[in-house]
């Protein structure tokens, strides 16, 4: 399947999940440096956060076997990265480099942006000028 063709089963796949905020292509697929059998990274923000780490757990497998249908892959060939628990390296990753699937014009989306480079601007000048 050609990246144009996944990128439209993602995004078709995405738009039935109930519960999602928005979603993002990162990794090798997204900078289009993938071999053959790189993984699908996707990053994800939940509308409710407010769940149980074996709730989110189920909630995030039920999302990989759903985007595997949809591009006809294995489920272990899509990591699910929940952004909740991420740290700012991979906030950074995703403000910069990701390719937006889903939510990319709701105000989720525009808050993770805006806290994310709130924070590296932050980390930034800590750096520089920390003691």
């Amino acid at each position: 399947m050609a990246m144009q063709e996944s990128l439209v089963a993602l995004r078709h796949a995405l738009s039935i999940i109930d519960g999602l905020d928005f979603a993002t292509l990162i990794g090798s697929r997204a900078r289009d440096d993938a071999r053959p059998d790189s993984d699908w990274d996707i990053a994800v923000q939940w509308k409710n956060n407010n769940t149980s780490a074996l709730e989110t757990l189920s909630r995030n497998e039920r999302l990989k076997s759903v985007l595997a249908q949809h591009l006809a892959c294995e489920p272990d060939t899509i990591d699910i990265i929940d952004l909740k628990r991420a740290n700012l390296t991979i906030r950074a990753v995703v403000a910069e480099e990701g390719i937006p699937l889903a939510g990319e014009d709701d105000l989720p989306w525009m808050r993770f942006l805006s806290r994310t480079w709130h924070d590296l601007e932050h980390w930034y000048l800590e750096q520089e000028y920390a003691a």
